[in-house]
């Protein structure tokens, strides 16, 4: 071997090395993962059962308290008319075995008068209760609620290999992030069970400082499996979370594993122009008087997958106009008539113009109020395709523009009455 071949070797080896050592790195992360779970979960385990262990405790010792209580007051009410006729008996029985005595021994007439008084106190004999009429005091519980009690307790809680949801895929927008997700139980019948999602955000990486934990946040709720979060600064991370909620139940899910992401590309912003006023970190313009220069983004910002809306804070009958250039020369057209090849516009009454070419289709014109969305994707793996959303309804044209191009936004009003927001 040469000492060419052992140069080449030994950086072979430093690489091979490098890549070892990362994936030590992450299998150390892995056994932390699973040790510092399994501690969490024993720890929620134990809390959860001594919570479940004095309530339940307090409960039957409750309920045993009360049913004893309710059988002495049973045993009380009963008892004590019995208690009164038996003391009555007692009382006749003592003065009528008196009278037996005095009337066996008679001597005198004084006696027998005083037997013949005695004898008057005789009277009916006092009513009795039959014993079927006497409480019979007994204890009863249903044997099936004990075992649905006991079947209950036995299936308390469970343990997740990992939680039900996962987020899938964090993909940057402009501004944004595109948060995707997905179910991963083991049982599949699970998946159609499904109420709701919760998806939370927290700034900074909750992964690395626990404490952020407590940051967290809702940003959605509902059944769709993706979510676009916006307003994100450029270049700080975000921690998301995701969980769901089976039917018939009233708590989450366990929540996912969070993970960390952030967007390199700044929201959207108008480039400045002294005919227009803006406000929102460039996000808003207005125009200052009537202006018929094109109103252009603040770079190329827009790209295969990017959806930018257009909301009208303000508006009025004149003409205005929005939509899309990919203009690879210099200068940019100023206005709408200079602006042919590599345009796609929309103008307030609803009307579709691409490179120049009005379309036959008509949409919802836009006012004050009015959101217009324009979404670029993939056409026949080299072209753009553009979508236009305006109050339900969507058109969608092949734009034979490169995917690879980097396209602007504009837009154009002719009054001062018009304010847009790009989002």
């Amino acid at each position: 071997m040469n000492p060419t071949e052992v140069n080449e070797t030994i950086k072979a080896a430093n690489l091979y090395l490098t890549r070892l050592k990362y994936l030590n790195s992450e299998l150390e992360s892995a056994l932390k993962q699973v040790e510092h779970t399994f501690k969490e979960t024993e720890t929620h385990i134990h809390e959860a059962f001594s919570k479940l262990k004095e309530v339940f405790n307090n409960i039957i010792c409750k309920r045993e308290d009360y049913l004893v209580e309710k059988a002495k007051r049973t045993r009380s009410e009963a008892l004590a008319p019995l208690k009164e006729c038996k003391s009555y008996i007692l009382g006749k029985i003592e003065t009528t075995v008196k009278l037996i005595n005095t009337g066996t021994s008679l001597t005198t007439n004084r006696d027998l008068k005083e037997f013949t008084e005695n004898a008057s106190l005789l009277g009916s004999l006092p009513e009795v209760p039959e014993l079927k009429d006497v409480p019979y005091l007994s204890f009863y519980f249903e044997p099936s609620l004990e075992i649905e009690i006991i079947d209950k307790i036995t299936s308390f809680g469970d343990i997740y290999k990992m939680p039900p949801v996962q987020i899938s895929e964090l993909t940057e927008k402009p501004g944004a992030i595109l948060v995707e997700w997905k179910v991963v139980v083991d049982n599949d019948e699970k998946v159609t069970d499904i109420e709701e999602f919760r998806l939370q955000k927290a700034f900074g990486d909750a992964t690395k400082d626990k404490h952020l934990v407590v940051n967290f946040h809702d940003c959605y709720k509902g059944l769709d499996t993706q979510f676009l979060i916006k307003d994100l600064k450029d270049y700080q991370s975000y921690s998301f979370r995701v969980s769901c909620k089976f039917e018939g139940t009233t708590e989450w899910s366990p929540w996912s594993l969070a993970q960390v992401a952030c967007t390199t590309l700044k929201h959207f912003t108008w480039k400045y122009n002294s005919n227009y006023e803006y406000s929102n970190e460039y996000k808003v313009a207005k125009p200052v008087g009537s202006c018929e220069d094109m109103l252009y983004s603040d770079g190329a910002q827009i790209s295969i997958g990017h959806s930018i809306d257009f909301m009208f804070l303000e508006g009025d009958s004149n003409y205005a106009i929005v939509g899309l250039v990919n203009s690879p020369s210099n200068p940019l057209p100023k206005t709408v008539k200079e602006a042919k090849d590599g345009t796609f516009f929309m103008n307030n009454n609803g009307k579709i113009i691409v490179d120049g070419v009005e379309k036959s289709t008509v949409l919802p014109g836009f006012q004050r109020g009015s959101k217009v969305t324009f979404s670029c994707s993939l056409a026949n793996g080299r072209n753009v395709r553009v979508s236009i959303d305006c109050e339900d309804k969507r058109v969608t044209y092949d734009w034979p523009v490169s995917s690879l191009a980097k396209i602007y936004f504009v837009a154009q009003f002719f009054s001062s009455k018009w304010k847009v927001m790009v989002e």
